[in-house]
């Protein structure tokens, strides 16, 4: 995602704040408790295509081997997908699962940092001349019969415009309302190119504003307000999914992100429970008393409860049923 700057995070907290109490709107709370800690990836067959900013460059024919037992596990969405590199969520669920259920199951990441539901559909610089989705829908309709699962992580980059636009809550609106249309059509095009069998999951979003509760001044009533916006932006994108017979891993449940209720002890003091997590998961720098280092991705640490999360979801995976 990209709550980058300081300027940026205040006026987002601030137009998620506002944006909730003008639409009445209850914020999303879960209660899933957070995944356990993990060991990092053993080695795994990945074929990145589109992998940006934090490792290799790289392209590849959007047509690979098809032949018996191969199977591919297609990774969509923004930075959450690919910001660790190889300590990426997708690329923890490719080894857990080519270890225990899908031997040798093989990785395309298209995951693009900065994209958005409308730049997924539309086009991005990811993508050039297409879109990521164009891109996976080719890619599954060249693989029909080996795709073994499709994760998707998108949507929290669509409401950041609304800081610089005037009338801003209105704004937030109507960018959950594009947002919950473009992931309908990226799952249902996904789906029917597919068929029926290939198990799509989406998520939900962390708060990564959570870490201002530490800053001084307006610092944590700013987090305060944006963690109702957040809950809503994450209940939008479950609706979305839901309306698509999608099951959605529940990231915000997994982080405690809606928790302001329940205090623990941290290298931070006594701070809600949300907040202790966001400082130990998200790539951020926390301190006692200020808040510095602004970041929205999951850190390796963060990026194993994601994988967590999915993995609640998901079970055990089943091989593709090939038809070729």
């Amino acid at each position: 995602m990209t709550f980058r700057s300081s300027r940026m995070r205040i006026g987002l907290a601030a137009v998620l704040g506002t944006s909730v109490a003008c639409s009445s709107l209850l914020p999303w709370v879960t209660a899933n408790p957070a995944a356990g800690a993990s060991s990092g990836p053993e080695a795994s067959t990945t074929i990145p295509l589109h992998y940006a900013q934090n490792g290799p460059t790289s392209t590849s024919s959007t047509t690979l081997p098809r032949g018996p037992g191969i199977s591919y596990y297609l990774s969509l969405g923004d930075s959450i997908g690919m910001w660790d590199g190889t300590r990426s969520f997708p690329y923890l669920l490719a080894n857990r699962y080519s270890h225990s259920s899908v031997p040798g199951l093989r990785l395309i990441d298209m995951s693009c940092s900065g994209e958005t539901t409308e730049s997924m559909v539309k086009g991005s610089t990811c993508a050039p001349g297409g879109s990521q989705y164009d891109n996976a829908v080719s890619f599954v309709d060249a693989h029909r019969g080996h795709i073994a699962l499709i994760t998707i992580s998108i949507g929290g980059n669509d409401v950041v415009p609304c800081m610089s636009q005037p009338g801003a809550a209105t704004c937030f609106v109507n960018g959950l309302s594009k947002m919950k249309a473009n992931i309908s059509t990226i799952v249902a095009g996904l789906k029917t190119a597919t068929g029926p069998d290939v198990l799509i999951v989406g998520m939900n979003v962390y708060d990564p504003l959570l870490g201002d509760w530490l800053a001084p001044d307006t610092g944590r009533s700013l987090a305060v307000a944006a963690v109702a916006g957040v809950g809503l932006l994450s209940k939008t994108m479950g609706q979305a999914y839901q309306a698509e017979t999608t099951p959605t891993a529940d990231v915000q449940g997994a982080y405690h992100s809606a928790d302001l209720t329940h205090f623990v002890s941290s290298r931070w003091g006594r701070v809600p429970v949300s907040v202790a997590s966001a400082c130990t998961l998200l790539d951020i720098v926390c301190h006692q008393g200020s808040f510095i280092g602004y970041g929205d991705d999951p850190n390796n640490a963060g990026a194993v409860v994601v994988a967590r999360a999915f993995e609640k979801v998901i079970g055990r995976l089943a091989p593709p049923k090939s038809d070729s």
